[in-house]
């Protein structure tokens, strides 16, 4: 029979053998820096990258909402309404050069429905993003304007007001933007080359 000094084991000087580390050495913090900045510094170019199409697709998407605004307004009220686009705004008194802009054009008061169109107000602007501007807008029957001034109006009935809107931004990046009032759609075409086909005028 054994007795009870023979069956205990002794563990002294084994505790520094399961000693539990803790924490991090330096080494091992600098390596999780250095990987972390990488990862950031790659973020950040490939957003730098995806900003400038973004911003062009933004804008396109803003006038588009509110192109079909103004339209379904002029509609709704039985009144002619329009967009009034500015694609070269003259230099301001300080000599700097102002975004491109449009603004919506107010419809007639009730007392004066004949309210000619030069006379009607106009509301606030939207200018467009920094490095967006205008191309050119195409007018029903493809004709094209690509500097000065254009008054686009859509009919009560909702069958005027067709046209396309192309933006160019950086890198030549382009987005039309096209109204077709016989169909009531809009279409966001990344292409400059958009028009309308003969049974669309």
């Amino acid at each position: 029979m054994l007795s009870p000094r023979a069956s205990t084991v002794s563990l002294t000087g084994l505790g520094p053998k399961f000693r539990v580390s803790s924490g991090f050495t330096l080494l091992e913090l600098v390596l999780v820096v250095v990987v972390v900045a990488i990862l950031f510094s790659i973020s950040v170019i490939s957003l730098r990258g995806m900003t400038p199409k973004y911003r062009l697709r933004t804008a396109a998407r803003e006038l588009g909402s509110t192109i079909e605004q103004v339209r379904l307004a002029a509609i709704s009220r039985g009144k002619w309404l329009g967009i009034h686009y500015v694609l070269d705004p003259p230099t301001d008194a300080e000599g700097s050069e102002p975004p491109p802009y449009y603004q919506i054009i107010a419809p007639p008061p009730d007392d004066f429905p004949d309210q000619p169109l030069d006379e009607r107000e106009l509301l606030d602007r939207h200018a467009l993003p920094k490095a967006v501007h205008f191309r050119e807008i195409v007018l029903a029957g493809n004709q094209t304007i690509d500097d000065g001034t254009i008054d686009v109006l859509f009919s009560p009935m909702g069958n005027a007001g067709s046209h396309i809107v192309v933006l160019e931004g950086e890198d030549d990046r382009v987005m039309s933007i096209k109204m077709n009032c016989i169909t009531g759609l809009i279409d966001f075409i990344e292409t400059g080359n958009a028009e309308f086909r003969h049974f669309e005028d």
